[in-house]
């Protein structure tokens, strides 16, 4: 009996070797990345992409799978680990049209979402010039204008689109960002070096102004108590430490906060 179940087990074993399609496989492992990919399991999604690119025949299969596996890693927004795939497929002259337009695009959202706007645009003229017009291309040169606070340039490359849907979503994009109520560093810097605290307020930062007042006119009171009461070296100590650490502090403060309050609203501002 045992004997006979040595004979079939190798039987079926030679039967399943010889047998076996490894592209029915590949098939399956490929359709289940992207049934990975389109539920947003990115992490999982790049295991088998990578498991895929092992077994690739052929250049073009790898250079698909590579890409797909930055698109994951884009969509989790590890922006430098995405585009060091693109670039490094983009190095290598990928033949297919397509598939390069898709490389540029994608390595170029990284670089808006990231900040390297202008970087992110010399690559777009440049494979636009060299190439064809595309919505998408306008779409992305546009935002990183956008993301600059250049309205009238981004409204110009807006106007390149040719899809009502896109034209539609950059007017309406036009229209949100350039209506927010963005914050001066200069205007913030003249109202804390007049009043102590004004610039922090005006920056929207109410309870950092509150307190900032607050300190400087203890200071300042200490001050003329000192300097009422004959006590020179008291009254200058008193100015020197409180000009240094809570006057001119202030006002660092308020040449800061509206940059981040700025920053804030357009880092908002993302492709996908």
């Amino acid at each position: 009996m045992n004997y006979r179940v040595w004979v079939g087990t190798i039987v079926i074993t030679l039967y399943l070797f010889f047998n076996f399609d490894p592209s029915y496989s590949n098939k399956s492992v490929k359709n289940f990345a992207e049934y990975l990919f389109k539920e947003e399991d990115y992490l999982r999604a790049i295991g088998e992409y990578q498991r895929l690119s092992f077994s690739a025949k052929g250049e073009d299969s790898l250079v698909f799978y590579q890409f797909k596996i930055g698109e994951c890693y884009r969509r989790l927004n590890n922006f430098d680990r995405a585009k060091e795939i693109y670039e490094d497929l983009i190095s290598k002259c990928v033949e297919d049209y397509e598939l390069e337009k898709r490389l540029i695009i994608s390595s170029s959202k990284c670089n808006i979402n990231s900040g390297a706007l202008k970087y992110a645009r010399i690559k777009l003229m440049e494979f636009e010039k060299s190439k064809e017009h595309s919505d998408s291309i306008s779409y992305l040169i546009g935002v990183s204008y956008l993301k600059e606070r250049k309205w009238k340039e981004a409204e110009e490359e807006f106007g390149k689109i040719m899809s009502p849907k896109l034209i539609e979503h950059t007017t309406e994009m036009l229209r949100e960002v350039s209506g927010q109520h963005f914050k001066s560093s200069k205007v913030a810097v003249l109202l804390s070096t007049f009043i102590p605290g004004a610039g922090q307020i005006y920056a929207s930062r109410p309870l950092k102004g509150i307190i900032s007042f607050s300190l400087n006119l203890s200071f300042a009171y200490l001050t003329y108590k000192a300097a009422k009461e004959d006590r020179g070296m008291d009254a200058f100590l008193i100015v020197y430490f409180g000009l240094q650490r809570f006057y001119f502090g202030n006002i660092e403060q308020a040449r800061k906060y509206p940059l981040e309050h700025n920053r804030k609203i357009l880092d908002n501002i993302q492709v996908e």
